[in-house]
């Protein structure tokens, strides 16, 4: 309960910086229809003397209004809004038994859809709707642009997952436990809800009705897409704005804004970033891209030129203690991802990081993974459990978890992009899991994390029809740790770390099977990573600039 009243608290500091933190009270309560029958309720907020029909802007929340109570509404009507949250269906379902966004997109039911037709009718408006919201208001965006209802003329979203399978519920084939677990808890209560979606570990035709990002070409309209490099949906942030931006229909493609910064989910006003503080200069964005200002161009008409700033403003991490370097700076682009140089840097025998294959000699690195006793999370993009940069030197100890390192820089190094590490692994068993996490370390020893990733053996073996394969046999798998940018300044090494689990962050495997969540039954991995000429194991960094030097110019990517 006391992860939930600091979410609570951090969300709230997500809106007070665009809305008053007075009492306010909604202005009228309605119940808007929808198209099976079903009446959805919203309250409106206006300005104290309202002399017209005005542009609205347009909230739905799957927690529902009266959870939002601690936020006020006050001051964007104040600006000339009519300002709308309305209760999503799992909002308004007692026992908690509805899946979330189920009924919020294109398929049958489009409440999104009726909800902004209806308010474009009503008395309040003048026919211009937008939407806000972050995080899980943002993912009622998400859902909703792909209907195209035409009132809609614009969205703001923050922080938000456009394909729920895989930025939000499952990832390399493994299940976000704690995220899954809270986030169902305080949206569907009802432990159904948990079960039906775990029983699904596969991409399937359910999974597809929440995968926005298949039908980004429905989309019609300009969106601000925020996020964090240490966000929980930050690779959902980035796929959505860049599959619109390419690919969405008239008044989508082109239009879209995507602002990146140093942050965990709740930004703005939660400064802590793991081990340390976000830096003064990443707290606030070089271009002002206020939801204030982005209304009143789209919605009101008024040219504050906020569509010709650039596509994508972005944040390079740097040094989280203040150090020197060329990090920690703010920069633009006009598509993602920039141009980089995809480097490999290659585990070797001696449990070094570099960027050659050299001769040398094969190892097989061999660890022992017991389910009884994980590794345990610190860090890293998280929703419930700390989030952000944390040393890892306390797991980096554990004789389950194996540690590769770099030489210093000699110069600064920039890594912006995805980031993957392809490795070759061998096990006991035929499901266990591969876990990777990159890390920054520090002249003073500190191993701060900077991104990680997951690959679930058995689940990529049913995909690829090879469920018949001897697991003993090294094969290379591919873990996935999505994207950053970051500097890893003269003086830092780059550091690898592999083991079996990162918990509870993701749900740990038992090592014998799907069937082992059911039957309670578990057995230890031995598991091995083999490195050398022969078998490369490697970690593959998108390197753009070392020191000032940039290494790939647009003309050379094309």
């Amino acid at each position: 309960m006391a992860r939930f009243k600091n979410f609570i608290v951090l969300f709230y500091f997500i809106f007070s910086s665009l809305l008053v933190s007075v009492e306010s009270s909604p202005t009228t309560t309605v119940n808007i229809p929808m198209r099976d029958g079903k009446e959805l309720i919203a309250d409106i907020y206006l300005p104290e003397a309202e002399a017209e029909k005005l542009p609205c802007i347009l909230l739905r929340s799957p927690a529902g209004r009266k959870a939002n109570t601690w936020l006020h509404f006050a001051e964007l009507a104040k600006s000339g809004y009519a300002v709308v949250i309305q209760d999503t269906r799992s909002a308004m379902d007692p026992e908690g038994k509805t899946v979330p966004y189920l009924s919020d997109g294109w398929g049958e039911l489009q409440d999104g859809y009726d909800t902004v037709q209806w308010l474009a009718q009503s008395k309040w408006t003048n026919g211009q709707i937008g939407t806000l919201g972050f995080s899980a208001l943002g993912i009622t965006q998400l859902m909703l642009a792909p209907s195209a209802p035409p009132a809609l003329k614009c969205q703001y979203i923050g922080v938000a997952a456009s394909d729920l399978y895989h930025h939000a519920i499952f990832l390399g084939g493994q299940v976000l436990k704690d995220q899954v677990e809270g986030w169902l808890r305080w949206y569907a209560k009802d432990p159904s809800v948990h079960g039906y979606l775990c029983s699904q570990p596969f991409y399937n035709e359910f999974w597809s009705s929440f995968n926005t990002l298949a039908v980004a070409h429905r989309v019609q309209v300009p969106a601000l897409h925020y996020g964090g490099w240490f966000d929980i949906f930050i690779q959902g942030t980035i796929d959505g704005f860049k599959e619109r931006q390419e690919k969405g229909g008239i008044g989508a493609k082109g239009t879209q804004k995507l602002l990146i910064g140093p942050w965990v989910h709740f930004w703005p006003k939660n400064i802590i970033l793991g081990d340390f503080e976000v830096p003064e200069i990443g707290r606030k964005p070089p271009v002002d891209v206020t939801p204030k200002r982005w209304f009143d161009h789209y919605l009101k008409g008024i040219p504050n030129k906020i569509d010709e700033i650039p596509p994508i403003t972005y944040y390079v991490m740097g040094p989280f203690d203040g150090t020197p370097s060329t990090g920690n700076v703010w920069r633009h682009a006009n598509s993602w991802p920039i141009p980089a140089q995809e480097t490999p840097f290659y585990l070797t025998a001696d449990q070094k990081l570099i960027p050659e294959i050299i001769p040398g000699l094969e190892k097989t690195y061999t660890y022992f993974y017991d389910p009884k006793n994980p590794v345990p999370t610190l860090g890293g993009r998280n929703l419930f459990l700390e989030a952000g940069p944390k040393d890892q030197r306390k797991n980096e100890q554990r004789s389950d978890v194996l540690v590769f390192t770099s030489e210093p820089m000699e110069e600064d190094l920039e890594v912006t992009g995805r980031i993957t590490a392809k490795l070759f692994f061998s096990s006991d068993r035929s499901n266990t899991d591969v876990v990777v996490w990159l890390t920054d370390v520090y002249p003073d020893g500190r191993s701060i994390l900077i991104a990680d990733g997951i690959h679930s053996t058995g689940y990529h073996a049913c995909l690829q029809n090879k469920t018949d394969r001897d697991p003993s046999i090294p094969n290379e798998v591919d873990i996935d740790l999505w994207s950053t940018s970051i500097v890893f300044a003269k003086g830092h090494s780059i550091r690898v770390a592999v083991s079996s689990s990162n918990y509870p962050r993701y749900e740990k495997n038992l090592n014998i099977g799907l069937i082992g969540n059911q039957i309670e039954q578990m057995e230890i991995a031995k598991n091995n990573i083999h490195v050398g000429p022969k078998m490369s194991s490697h970690l593959i960094l998108p390197l753009v600039r070392r020191g000032n030097q940039i290494l790939v110019t647009s003309q050379e990517k094309q």
